[in-house]
Order: structure tokens, then C-alpha cells, then sequence
């Protein structure tokens, strides 16, 4: 019989929920020809299309059938409550963020250390990416499979009209860039000053003049206050802010508030994800050049800052799946393949992280092209926080991220925020 855990659930409803199920659990596996694949991505988006491919060719070439349950932003919830039941899926494709950081430690997931060098996918993996999925008891979460990149984005055109010749590479020429752009009556950088998206942005301020570890440290124990590093950046976006590189009221805009206003022409600068890439029309595209945060005198840093991630999706095995692990190694292994790789890659613009060969001949996305080909020669890729930084203050910190970009809020104001918000936490 295979091993229950116990993990915390949302509330007395969770409880009571998952008590009713495991009144009807059964423990024994499900059949070996049939692999139950949990996932936040939906058959719905085009993106997914090759995913939802090439489990229908993994069937029809090995008769191992594989349901898919797309359960979107709730996969936390539902997968720990059918654990708790027994009846969770054999496998997640879902990211590394809040909860699943501990899935391994919890014994929610079984550590795949072992399988990934057995089946011959370690070797394809950047180092990078195995720290990054690697917990602090040395377990191996899951199977690395899809990253991201997240650079600054440049209109090109905007910045002609502006008269303005060559995208910014330090933080002295996105002011004076600023001061042009306003002066045409452009808007400079637009952000999600209020969510998830401006808080990344605010801690790539914050890493500007640390080093790795140092980030590392202030992302997990916070304490910015005391760290004369981590104020320097505080006060670096405090006089870009107050210098008017952002645009008015960025401190109130959304994530997709920000796209929108820079895929529609309304400002010449924004950092955004890949998963932006496809939405850019044809003539935005070709005017955009893709680059970072402009880096600062005395930072430890040669190049502009910008994201680079192994953490969108990886392959999770649950105790339900270890016992079927014969089935889930040739599930697993087939979507290592180089052809699904390259299917998710230039059909679906999903940046893989296992090594597929370089070839980028067929991507149709120009901005997703110039991601993986010019833009990691003129970037540098800070420590990217998501793993870092306890799941217990990412979302408080949104109001600090606001708080940074409100005008008038100085640095010690600022870092003291974002203090609180540790000190609660622990």
C-alpha cells in the first residue's frame, strides 16, 4: 500500500472535503494503461495545442491512455485535497511557485533524483535549471520542462520620434531617454505597479547592486533595511521614479493594463514576459527590440538586467504515480523527445527547458527568436526571486511594490514596508 501524507488544505471546507473522499478511496493503483495528468494549462489556448498533440500520439503509439484534468489556478487546492483522498492524478504539469516549493519535503510529490539520471534526461538539463528545482533537502521536485524569458521591451519607433537613437543600457540614458520621451508627449515605462508583475520589477531594482548570494539571502530573509546593497537599488527606482521614468499612475496599473498600453502604442518601454510574445502585431514586432533594465554605475553587473526562468512547468510524479512508474517513465520520456520539444517550441512558442538541439529555424514568433538568439548576448540574467522568496510574502509584498512606485514614498519607507511583511511571515 502506497504511503498518505498530510498537508495543510485552504480551510475547514478542504477538511471536511477531503475527509468525505477518502471515505471512498481506494488504495490501490490505478491501471498501469491509463496515466491521470493534472495541469493548469487548458486545450483551450493555441499555445497548448502541441502539449494536447502529443499526448494523443503518446497513446496511439504506446496504448497507454492519458486523461487529462485541467484544473487552472485551483491545482493546488484539488491536487492536495484527492492526495489527502488518495485518488490524486499520476502526474502534474504545473510551476514551481508558493506551495510546491515544499511538495517534496511534505512528501505531497516523490523526488524524482533518481529517475531523472536513470532515464537519461539530467544530462539535457542545465545546470540552472536543476538548482532551481532542487529543495533545501536536496530533493529533485520534478522534471524541468518549460521556462520563460522576461525582458524590457523597446519601441524602436517611439523612440526615433523621440529622437532618440539607441535603446538605453544604463540608468543615466533611460533619464535622459525619459525626458525626451515626455517631451514628444510619449509615455516612458509602463508596469504592473500594483501586482505580481511590478513586484519582480521592484526586486530586480532591489538586486541591482547584490551579488548572487547576497540576492539570494534578502529574497529569503528580507531584512532590506539593513543591507546597504539591497537600499541602493530601493533608492536607484526611487530617483528613476521620481525622475518620471514611469509612466503617471503606474502604481496603480495591472499586469495586463501594462501590455495592453504597450501593445497598443501608448509607451516606448515595458517589461514583459515571453508569454506576451505572440500578442505583438506584426509591425510592433519589428519595431521592438528586446533588452533589460538599464544597469547602474557601481553595479556588479556589465549588461542591462533581465529574467530568464526554468520555472513554468515541470513534470511531478505523485505517490498514485510511483506506483506506475513504468507507464509514467515512457510518458515522461516521450515528451523529452526532441520532436515534442521542438512541436511545443515553434508551434507553441513554449520556451523548453531541456537542451533540444538549438534549432530555432522554425519559429514563426520574431520576438520569441530574438529572445533566444540576440537577446541573451546583450543581457545579464539576475537570480530570479520566485524560488527564493517565501510563499508567505509574495503576495503581501504587491502593497510594498505599490508603495514603492506611489510617488513621494522614500527608500526607508519602502524598505521598512517590505520588512514588515518578512517579520509577519515568520
Amino acid at each position: 500500500m502506497q504511503k498518505r501524507v498530510s498537508i495543510p488544505l485552504a480551510g475547514a471546507s478542504a477538511f471536511v472535503l477531503a475527509a468525505a473522499l477518502g471515505g471512498c478511496a481506494s488504495s490501490e493503483p490505478s491501471s498501469p494503461d491509463r496515466i491521470v495528468v493534472q495541469t493548469n494549462w487548458t486545450a483551450g489556448q493555441a499555445q497548448n495545442e502541441p502539449l494536447f498533440d502529443a499526448f494523443e500520439a503518446f497513446t496511439e503509439e504506446t496504448g497507454i491512455e492519458v486523461k487529462v484534468l485541467e484544473s487552472g489556478d485551483n491545482l493546488n487546492q484539488v491536487y492536495e485535497t484527492s492526495l489527502l483522498a488518495g485518488e490524486e492524478a499520476d502526474v502534474l504539469l504545473v510551476g514551481l511557485l508558493e506551495k510546491q516549493l515544499d511538495w517534496a519535503i511534505n512528501g505531497a510529490v516523490v523526488p524524482v533524483n533518481d529517475y531523472i539520471e536513470e532515464w537519461g534526461i539530467a544530462d539535457r538539463i542545465p545546470d540552472d535549471a536543476l538548482v532551481d528545482w532542487t529543495d533545501a533537502e536536496d530533493n529533485i521536485r520534478a522534471f524541468p520542462y518549460s521556462g520563460f524569458t522576461w525582458p524590457w521591451w523597446y519601441n524602436t519607433d517611439l523612440l526615433a520620434e523621440a529622437g532618440i537613437d539607441a535603446v538605453p543600457t544604463t540608468t543615466d540614458e533611460l533619464i535622459d531617454a525619459t525626458e525626451k520621451l515626455r517631451a514628444a508627449g510619449i509615455a516612458p515605462v509602463v508596469l504592473g505597479g500594483i501586482d505580481w508583475s511590478g513586484q519582480k520589477i521592484f526586486l530586480q531594482f532591489l538586486e541591482m547592486f547584490l551579488s548572487t548570494e547576497e540576492a539570494k539571502q534578502v529574497y529569503a530573509e528580507g531584512a532590506t533595511c539593513d543591507n546597504p546593497d539591497a537600499m541602493k537599488g530601493i533608492e536607484l527606482l526611487v530617483e528613476l521614479r521620481d525622475a518620471g521614468v514611469f509612466v503617471d499612475g503606474v502604481e496603480g496599473y495591472t499586469a495586463d493594463q501594462a501590455q495592453a498600453a504597450y501593445l497598443d502604442g501608448q509607451a516606448a518601454i515595458a517589461p514583459l514576459g515571453s508569454w506576451a510574445y505572440p500578442s505583438a502585431s506584426e509591425e510592433l514586432a519589428a519595431a521592438t527590440v528586446l533588452g533589460g533594465l538599464p544597469v547602474a554605475e557601481g553595479a556588479p553587473f556589465d549588461k542591462p538586467l533581465a529574467y530568464r526562468g526554468s520555472t513554468s512547468a515541470g513534470w511531478w510524479i505523485s505517490p498514485n504515480g510511483q506506483e506506475k512508474i513504468g507507464s509514467v517513465e515512457k510518458l515522461i520520456t516521450y515528451m523529452y523527445g526532441n520532436d515534442v520539444l521542438k512541436g511545443i517550441l515553434d508551434e507553441g512558442g513554449v520556451i523548453p527547458v531541456a537542451d533540444f538541439g538549438g534549432d530555432t529555424s522554425g519559429v514563426t514568433s520574431p520576438l520569441l527568436a530574438q529572445s533566444l538568439t540576440e537577446l541573451p548576448e546583450s543581457v545579464d540574467f539576475p537570480v530570479m526571486p520566485d524560488i527564493y522568496v517565501p510563499a508567505d510574502v509574495s503576495n503581501p509584498m504587491y502593497r510594498a511594490t505599490s508603495v514603492a512606485f506611489t510617488p513621494g514614498t522614500d527608500a526607508a519607507t519602502i524598505c521598512k514596508t517590505v520588512d514588515d511583511i518578512y517579520v509577519a511571515a515568520k
